[in-house]
C-alpha cells in the first residue's frame, strides 16, 4: 500500500480520480482531495503556545545547556521559556504565568527529550579547554613515534569497595521505606591495572589498608599478582617503586624498542631510582593532563567501568554467603579478585583496546576527546542569546 504523499500526489496529478482512491486505499474520498489541495494540513491535537520554529530554538537551549555541564531541570525550562516570551513581549501567552509542569513534560516528550539523574563532576575537570588538551596531545605524539601498540602502557590506582550498591527489588505497591538488609562499609582495596594498547592486562598490585601483611591474605589470587599494605591503603612511593620493579620491568625487558608508559602525574609516583631505570631500560614516561583522566586515562574511558560492575555482583553474593560478616575478610579477598578477572578476561582485552581508541591515544586521534569539550562556536552565537553563551561558558570555567 501506497504512503499518503503518494495517494494525494497519485490524485492531484489526475493519475486516478479521488473516487477511484477512496475505493483502492480505504480512505474517505474527501480527506484525499483535502490533502491533494494542501487543506488541513495541521498537526493532530491542541496547537502549541509557541511556533514550530520557537520550540527547535528552546530546544537548542536545552540541547546546549546540557553540553556545557549545566542540564536544565523541569524548573529550569519552564523559567527559561517565561524569560523568553516577557522578553519578546508575549505575557499573554499561558495567560501570563510562567509555563505549567504539565507543558514542560510534553514539551521535553515532543523533543525526545528524557529526564536521567546526573553525575556531579568538579568544576576543575569540567574547566578542561580544547587548547590544554591539544597542548597535551601534541607532547604525546612526539613520545608515541615509533612505538609500537604492544610498548605502550597505561597504568592507574583504583580500588574496589565493600559496598555492593543499590539492587531494585520487589515491593508492595506503596511501601514507604524500601529497604534491604546487608552489610557494607565504607572499607577499600587499592589495586594498580595496567594494560597496553594491544589489549593485553598486566599483573594485578593489590595493596591493604593495614600495618602488617599476613601470607593468608596473597593465596589463591590471580596469576602472578603481587600485594602490598600502607598505613593509608593508597599507593606510597615505596609500593610504587616495588610495582614499577616487578611488574612493569618484566613487560619491557621482554619488549624490543621504545616503551611508552602513560598514567598520572603523582607526586608518590616516581622516585629518581624509577627515573633512572626507565633511562636504563628504554622507557618514555607520558603524564596525562590534570583533571582530565576522565577523558584521557584508557583504563577509566572503558576498562573500569565494566569491571565494577561486575565487582558488585560478586560482592552481593558473597554477602549472601556470608551475611554476618560485616566487611570483606582478607583472606576471600583473592579469591574475590580471582573471580573477577575470570568474569572479564573474555572481555579485557576489547576493553582496554576501546580505552585507548577512545582516549585518542591509540590509534592516534586527539579528536576522540576534544569533541566531547563544548566550545563557543561562531554558528552557535548566532542561534543562541549570546548572555546565555557567556554564562554557560563562565559556569563551566567558574569565571
Amino acid at each position: 500500500m501506497k504512503n499518503g504523499k503518494q495517494q494525494k500526489d497519485l490524485v492531484r496529478t489526475k493519475v486516478i480520480s479521488s473516487y477511484e482512491a477512496e475505493k483502492q486505499f480505504g480512505i474517505p474520498r474527501r480527506t484525499i482531495v483535502n490533502k491533494s489541495k494542501n487543506i488541513h494540513n495541521k498537526s493532530f491535537g491542541r496547537p502549541t503556545e509557541l511556533s514550530t520554529e520557537e520550540e527547535a530554538h528552546i530546544a537548542d537551549v536545552v540541547n546546549l545547556s546540557a553540553e556545557f555541564g549545566c542540564p536544565l531541570t523541569l524548573l529550569d525550562l519552564r523559567i527559561v521559556v517565561y524569560n523568553y516570551i516577557l522578553k519578546s513581549g508575549r505575557d499573554y501567552l499561558f495567560k501570563g504565568k510562567m509555563p505549567g509542569e504539565r507543558w514542560a513534560r510534553a514539551f521535553i516528550q515532543r523533543h525526545n527529550f528524557s529526564q536521567r539523574a546526573t553525575q556531579n563532576t568538579t568544576r576543575s575537570r569540567s574547566a578542561k579547554t580544547v587548547e590544554e588538551i591539544n597542548e597535551f596531545y601534541k607532547n604525546l605524539e612526539t613520545s608515541l613515534k615509533d612505538v609500537p601498540a604492544s610498548n605502550i602502557l597505561n597504568f592507574d590506582e583504583t580500588n574496589l569497595s565493600d559496598d555492593p550498591g543499590h539492587k531494585k527489588c520487589i515491593f508492595k505497591r506503596g511501601t514507604k521505606h524500601p529497604e534491604r538488609i546487608i552489610n557494607a562499609s565504607k572499607s577499600v582495596v587499592s589495586i594498580m591495572f595496567s594494560g597496553t594498547a594491544d589489549g593485553k592486562c598486566l599483573p594485578a598490585y593489590i595493596v591493604y589498608k593495614t600495618d602488617h601483611l599476613w601470607s593468608s591474605w596473597c593465596e589463591n589470587g590471580p596469576k602472578n599478582a603481587r600485594y602490598n599494605r600502607t598505613k593509608s591503603g593508597w599507593f606510597d612511593m615505596m609500593c610504587f617503586d616495588d610495582w614499577f620493579k616487578t611488574i612493569v620491568l618484566p613487560w619491557a625487558n621482554s619488549r624490543d624498542g621504545v616503551k611508552l608508559v602513560i598514567g598520572d602525574n603523582l607526586a608518590s609516583h616516581l622516585s629518581v631510582e624509577t627515573i633512572q631505570l626507565c633511562q636504563n631500560h628504554n622507557i618514555r614516561f607520558a603524564f596525562l593532563p590534570k583533571n582530565a583522566t576522565h577523558l584521557t586515562q584508557p583504563l577509566d574511558v572503558a576498562f573500569f567501568g565494566p569491571m565494577k560492575r561486575l565487582w558488585r555482583e560478586i560482592l552481593t553474593n558473597y554477602k549472601a554467603t556470608y551475611s554476618t560478616a560485616r566487611t570483606i575478610n582478607k583472606c576471600h579477598f583473592p579469591q574475590l579478585l580471582q573471580e573477577l578477572m575470570t568474569k572479564i578476561d573474555m572481555t579485557k582485552e576489547t576493553n582496554i583496546r576501546k580505552g585507548f581508541e577512545g582516549s585518542g591515544i591509540f590509534p592516534f586521534n586527539p579528536s576522540r576527546v576534544t569533541l566531547k569539550i563544548p566550545t563557543l562556536q561562531e554558528e552557535n552565537t548566532r542561534k543562541f542569546d549570546v548572555s546565555l553563551l557567556e554564562f554557560l561558558q563562565r559556569n563551566r570555567l567558574n569565571l
